[in-house]
Formats: C-alpha cells, sequence, structure tokens
C-alpha cells in the first residue's frame, strides 16, 4: 500500500481514552505519514512519544492541537466560526487523507471545507454528509465503544494492528526520574485516589483501610498516592486516615506524565479508580485492580482485575463506588502480590 499523509483528528479530552486507541495510531504511523491533531489535554506528546523522537533521529508522527470542547474553555475551533478556522488549518497541513475518531459533524465538515479527497469517520447522523467513504458502523450502534469503532473504520484502510493492547513505555531519561522520586530497591504499589468526577471516586476512608493492611501484611512494600495536580488534596485526605504508617505514604502529584508514566512502569500493582493512570499503568504492562460503579466503557485488558459493586442495579447510582469494600479490594490484592 503507498505510503499517504494521514491527519488524524483524535479530539479525546483524556489522556487514557488517547491510550485506548493507540495500537490504530502506531500501526498508522508504521504505514504513513501521520499528522495527529489532538486536544493539549491529551499529552499526545507523551502517549506517542515512540513516533515523534524514532531511534531519537527519525521522525514519523508530527502533533497539532485541536483546541475544541475542552471541558468548558473556549477554544478557537469551537463554534460556527471555530470550523472554519479548523479547516484552515487542516489546509496549511495538505492531507491526502483525513481519519476522524469522533462522531461529530463538525469535524467532518471542516475536512469538507478544505477539500481533502478522502474523509473517514464514524459516519453517525450528519457526519456521514461530510464523508467520502461509507462508514460500517450503524447509525444504531451509538453506544459503540471508541476501540471497536477505531477498528471498524481503520480496518477497511488496512490499518489491522495485531496487538490491540494499548503498549506504552517511558524513555529512559523518564525511567531515570521516576527512579530518583522513589526509593531504591523496593517494591512500589501506586494507589490511583483521583478521577475526573467525585461518584467515580472511592472513599479515602477505603483507601486508608487498604493501606493500613498493607503495613502490616505487606511490609516492605512502598505505597505511594498519585494523580493529577489539582488531586493533591484527595492523597492528602487519604493520609490523615491511615493509622498505621502515615509517613511511610508518599503523594505524587506534581510529576510530569512521562516520569508518571515511569514510575507505573515500576510499579508492581496500581490499585484504582479507574482514570487515566489505570489505562497508562496498564499499557506499561503492569498489574491493576480497578474500583468501578459506572456503566462508562472502559479498557478491558488482561491486566486489569475489575471490581463492581455486587448488586447490579446499583450501577451509576451515586454513591455506589463505596459499595465495594476494602475488604473486597484486600481478596483482589492477595493472589497478586504472593
Amino acid at each position: 500500500m503507498a505510503k499517504r499523509k494521514i491527519l488524524i483528528l483524535a479530539p479525546m479530552i483524556g489522556i487514557g481514552d488517547l491510550v485506548w486507541v493507540k495500537p490504530w495510531i502506531d500501526a498508522a504511523a508504521d504505514q504513513h505519514d501521520v499528522v495527529l491533531m489532538t486536544k493539549p489535554s491529551s499529552h499526545a506528546h507523551i502517549t506517542m512519544q515512540e513516533h515523534i523522537h524514532k531511534n531519537n533521529q527519525e521522525k514519523n508522527m508530527e502533533l497539532r492541537s485541536l483546541y475544541r470542547s475542552m471541558r468548558g474553555q473556549k477554544g478557537k475551533h469551537d463554534g460556527i466560526s471555530g470550523i472554519f478556522r479548523l479547516a484552515h488549518d487542516i489546509t496549511k497541513i495538505k492531507p491526502d487523507e483525513v481519519w476522524i475518531f469522533h462522531r461529530s459533524w463538525r469535524y467532518a465538515a471542516a475536512a469538507w471545507l478544505a477539500r481533502v479527497k478522502k474523509r473517514i469517520g464514524f459516519g453517525l447522523g450528519r457526519q456521514q454528509w461530510f464523508l467520502t467513504e461509507p462508514s460500517p458502523i450503524p447509525d444504531d450502534m451509538i453506544g459503540i465503544h471508541p476501540r471497536q469503532a477505531v477498528a471498524s473504520i481503520l480496518n477497511p484502510q488496512g490499518i489491522c494492528p495485531k496487538d490491540t493492547h494499548p503498549r506504552l513505555k517511558a524513555n529512559a531519561d523518564q525511567i531515570a526520574l521516576a527512579k530518583a522520586t522513589l526509593p531504591a530497591n523496593t517494591p512500589i504499589l501506586i494507589m490511583g485516589v483521583g478521577c475526573s468526577t467525585a461518584d467515580r471516586r472511592w472513599s479515602p476512608t477505603h483507601f486508608a483501610e487498604v493501606i493500613n493492611w498493607l503495613h502490616q501484611s505487606y511490609p516492605n512494600y512502598h505505597i505511594a498516592l498519585c494523580g493529577g495536580p489539582d488531586e493533591g488534596d484527595i492523597g492528602e485526605q487519604v493520609v490523615k486516615r491511615v493509622d498505621s504508617k502515615p509517613d511511610q505514604v508518599q503523594l505524587i502529584f506534581d510529576q510530569p506524565l512521562g516520569v508518571v508514566v515511569g514510575i507505573l512502569q515500576l510499579s508492581t500493582l496500581y490499585i484504582g479508580n479507574d482514570t487515566s493512570l489505570i489505562n497508562i499503568a496498564a499499557a506499561t504492562g503492569t498489574r491493576c485492580i480497578r474500583i468501578y460503579a459506572s456503566s462508562l466503557p472502559i479498557l478491558s485488558s488482561e491486566y486489569i482485575t475489575s471490581l463492581w459493586p455486587a448488586d447490579k442495579s446499583r450501577i451509576d447510582v451515586w454513591g455506589s463506588i463505596d459499595d465495594i469494600t476494602p475488604q473486597d479490594v484486600i481478596d483482589a490484592v492477595k493472589p497478586l502480590l504472593n
């Protein structure tokens, strides 16, 4: 298949969502010249870093920023005028094709205005009006998982990764910084205590109870609470409730994402809420225990053990995540650490 210049519009707001579809972007970058346009919050400069600086010499992926629907922050690509600005930005890229990893018609309309000859996307609703290729996704599959949707539109384009599990590795500098952050020659256990919305966060009291048990049962493990810069107060709430050895619980909420990737890669186990961290941890090959009580799509992974409320009617009910008890987590941890 001839090498082409492909613009991938991947308007995911979070890091984890981009990690989900990384296998198809990886495969595309191996076959074509790829320009990846994403929102700054997706941190593509880290999740796709092996393509941006391949072998420290080659560069087979270029990154561009997309400024639209950024959690309440208005960007230059928002609104009707934003469609024309996005079209202008696409025109400057001069792609042979545009692949749209979203159902919105606006991205397809911008590609049409930019006169890109081949435009493919999920094709749901009005988006199909602006695409040149029929979508294999029926309109009644509005709730299709993003990974399945991306696979459906890219398989006909010859993008069929043999391994569809996300793979992510920290580079040498990130590993060195991660090691400098952690104690040497000590097994590491990471807890992801934050999440984008309060209903998806397990109680600080529950986390503290598991930490107390870990200190008693596995005293050689170093425990670190991890999350984004705005989640540090959640970590502090957990530590305040730790009775055993609170001074031996490390808070990691101020490190760059690349260093966090290295920390997760060096860890034995991740325990926590379903956040970007769990997707990154699984992508690095670290075992995870996911505490979850939502019907939102998740990454299915051989590395992830999922814990849900015993009463499935409680899924999506506010507070139901705390139906999962500390003992449930402890029972899941034992076989993984033993």
